[in-house]
């Protein structure tokens, strides 16, 4: 009965052995496998931070370092290898935030400055002071190395920037139209537009800025077609009005008597017929102005001239007049007195 028990008690103890012996053989297995994917992750996790910041823009050679180091560690596949990739990374990117946060600085103060030089500010003060206030957010998150959120909230603060500039830039249009007086030319592009802007004011009061800009560049647009369309006309009246003036001009012959002064005058004449040929219809029209400003100008003057010119020939002739009178009574008296 002894024996058929050992060979029971054997049989449990060669069933439960590899057991044991994989128990053991695998904890260390799993806590290399746990340092790795956590050495991987942080890798992964530095080098998409350097890259979201720009990092290769700015040091390329660092990040080619950094790459080839990321290379090696997924052909050794070790906990330090990945970290020294990791490591590479963050160097970078230190390298590199200063420079990024104060070109986002730039951009955003460029679009600011150029608002406030044109009365944007003082006309919408509380929507410039949320745009500053979304500006210094970013600040204050950059110093406190909130990277990602401080880069969001400079995205913002420049969109609002650009969606200020698109607006003003369609409201400045709207007004040269007005001054024009050629919305009739595109009536229904004039009249779209103006609700479009109107929806972009909404729509940048409701804090959907990217709606706000796509309207108000829209709306840029719509007015950008009425001016164009005016500017053609425009150009066509300024055109009639130049011609007219040149012919004045050298109907009192100023083509010579004031010859530079209407040379000008023809030469930019000149040069807004290729203009307005080439449909260059705004850079016409001022050149059609400019000729038509000079051609008065000779024609006044070649007109003073010739004024002037038969004031001098009158007295000429009233002189003469009064010489041919003299010698007449100087000749009677003589004869007088030799008779």
């Amino acid at each position: 009965m002894k024996k058929p028990l050992f060979f029971a008690s054997f049989a449990v103890i060669m069933l439960v052995l590899p057991c044991l012996v994989s128990a053991q053989t695998s904890q260390p297995d799993q806590a290399s496998t746990g340092e790795l994917d956590a050495a991987i992750a942080r890798a992964e996790e530095t080098r998409k931070k350097a890259s979201d910041f720009d990092c290769p823009s700015y040091f390329p050679g660092e990040w080619e370092a950094a790459e080839t180091q990321y290379a090696n560690a997924g052909s050794a596949k070790t906990p330090a290898a990945y970290n020294t990739a990791a490591d590479a990374y963050n160097s970078v990117f230190k390298l590199t935030i200063p420079l990024y946060a104060q070109a986002r600085e730039d951009e955003i103060m460029a679009l600011r400055n150029s608002l406030v030089a044109a009365g944007v500010r003082a006309s919408f003060p509380e929507i410039f002071a949320l745009a500053d206030k979304t500006a210094l957010s970013a600040q204050d998150r950059y110093k406190a190395q909130d990277y990602y959120t401080a880069k969001d909230s400079a995205a913002k603060a420049l969109l609002m920037y650009q969606t200020m500039t698109s607006a003003h830039n369609a409201w400045l249009a709207q007004q040269e139209i007005k001054e024009m007086e050629v919305e009739r030319y595109d009536l229904d592009n004039f009249e779209r537009a103006g609700k479009i802007l109107n929806e972009a004011i909404t729509a940048y009061q409701a804090e959907n800025y990217s709606l706000a800009r796509e309207n108000a560049n829209e709306a840029l647009s719509r007015y950008n077609l009425v001016l164009s369309a005016g500017w053609a006309a425009y150009a066509e009246r300024r055109f009639s009005l130049a011609e007219t003036e040149r012919q004045a001009a050298l109907d009192v012959k100023a083509n010579i008597a004031v010859r530079d002064l209407f040379n000008e005058a023809d030469s930019n004449y000149k040069t807004a017929v290729v203009s307005y040929d080439s449909q260059k219809y705004e850079e016409a029209a001022k050149q059609f102005i400019n000729a038509e400003t000079l051609f008065t100008a000779a024609r006044t003057s070649a007109s003073e001239k010739r004024q002037n010119a038969a004031e001098i020939i009158k007295k000429a002739q009233e002189k003469i007049a009064r010489s041919n009178e003299a010698a007449r009574q100087a000749e009677a008296i003589t004869q007088g007195g030799s008779e």
